[in-house]
Order: C-alpha cells, then structure tokens, then sequence
C-alpha cells in the first residue's frame, strides 16, 4: 500500500522537518496544502527558485496532491477569479513539485441552489478554464466530491469528468465525504458506483471512517467505524489500482496504527 498522510496533521512544524518525519515512519507520501506547511508562504508571490526550494525540503517525500482548495462554484465572479488565480499558481509550479495533480473540491454555489443544473455550469465552465492550464502546463488536476457540493455523487463526478474530457483531469475518492446521516447505509452503492464508474480516472483515496450514534453522523479514525474498508480493496483489486492512500484528520502517530490495520484489510 502506497501510505499518505496529510502534511498539516503531522505533530511537527517546517516542510522540511515534517517530510523528516513522515520519512521515519515510512509514509512515503503527503497531501501538501502550502498555506498550511510551508512557513510563510503566499498567494501570488510563487516563483521558479520558490518552487525548488519546497521541493528541496520534500526530501524523499512524494506529493500526492497539491492541495488547492478553492470553491470552484464561487457566485460572486470577483471572488471566483481570485481562487482561479490561485489555482492556476499551483498549476504552474506543480510541474516542479511533481504532485499526482492539484486538487481541490467543488464547493457550495448558493443556499438552496448548489444541487441544481445552474450550480454545474458554473463549476463545469472554471474546471474548463483549469484544464486548459494544465494541459499547458502538463500537470493534473484533481476533483473531490462531497455530498453536501456541487459534485455529490460518483454520477455527477462521472458527468463533470466527461464533460472535461481531458487525460489531465483525475478523482480524488473521499468514500466518507460522500456519506451523511441520510444516505451512509447506501455506503456500498456509492463506493461501487464510484469505481465502476471513474476507476480510470481515480488517483488518490482519503482515509477516515463513520459511526452513527443516537442519530449523529460523526467522524472517526479509519478502521475504527462502519466504513467497508473491505469492499474499498475489493475494488481497487478488481480495477488494478496501485494509488496512495491517505489518512486525514489524524496525527501521524494515529496514521501509523490506521495503516497497520488497513494493510491486514487490504491482503
């Protein structure tokens, strides 16, 4: 299993001390969202030798993805453009950090209208513009869904992912963001449709887990819930897929005991 964990939930401070650590604990990857990890950085002042010098402190560390989080259904269009500018900054330089691509997820458009066809164009026509500068630049980028987005089921991700129709346009697979207190015994429907659908176009899984208790959908540790972690390896079994998993919202410490346990799942 390719282990990942995100950069910001590892117990140190500074890149480089923290791909140190992840090294020593053999999590060969990290999700690396630069606001977060790296000392100082900001928005519009990315540069070449910058750039180099992130990817210095990566050390033997891999990026999975280059975290972009931006809300790609914006309604104000001043806002709108500053997140693509934001974006496309990553995209330029993610051809030195050689992540597996920028992701980012869809976001809410507006009360009431973020699951509707309005709410999918307007994420359909930045992701456009996001994927001709990656094609530009030979970078991926990556889309998450979530069920409370604009891209909330494996369908509609299915749809955006046809509509862009571009090599350069990949899935991150958060089998928990696509849960809630409505839907979570359905869980084995979306994790099939999911793959069935998009297993040529998912690069990365995020680790974490569920439980329902007194009618509350929390979330917990990965293997310490209801998620059918079984079924997850199944699938990516079935569909050959050799990707980084990544654990979210725990320490590296936690991270370490997950994968122990994910491994025995996932033979």
């Amino acid at each position: 299993m390719k282990k990942g964990i995100r950069a910001h939930d590892v117990a140190e401070k500074g890149l480089e001390r923290i791909c140190k650590r992840c090294f020593s604990e053999d999590i060969p990857y990290i999700q690396l969202v630069l606001e977060k990890s790296v000392d100082g950085f900001e928005t519009g002042k990315f540069t070449k030798e910058y750039a180099n010098s992130i990817k210095e402190q990566l050390g033997e560390i891999k990026v999975a993805i280059l975290g972009s989080y931006i809300n790609p259904s914006n309604p104000d269009d001043n806002g709108l453009q500053y997140d693509i500018a934001k974006f496309k900054e990553k995209i330029k330089y993610a051809s030195i950090l050689k992540p597996i691509a920028v992701g980012t997820e869809t976001g809410i458009y507006q009360e009431g209208l973020t699951d509707t066809e309005e709410a999918y164009q307007r994420v359909l026509e930045t992701f456009k513009e996001l994927t001709k500068e990656a094609e530009k630049y030979g970078v991926n980028i990556a889309v998450e869904g979530v069920h409370c987005f604009v891209i909330n089921t494996p369908q509609k991700m299915k749809r955006l992912a046809d509509d862009l129709n571009s090599d350069n346009v990949k899935v991150i697979f958060d089998p928990v963001n696509y849960l809630n207190i409505h839907n979570y015994q359905k869980q084995d429907e979306i994790i099939n449709d999911t793959f069935d659908l998009l297993n040529d176009k998912i690069c990365v899984i995020h680790a974490k887990d569920f439980v329902v208790e007194n009618g509350v959908f929390k979330a917990v540790k990965p293997t310490e819930g209801m998620l059918n972690y079984n079924l997850i390896f199944e699938k990516m079994k079935e569909y050959n897929l050799d990707i980084p998993v990544i654990c979210e919202e725990i320490t590296d410490a936690d991270a370490v005991c997950a994968f122990r346990k994910l491994e025995e799942i996932s033979l």
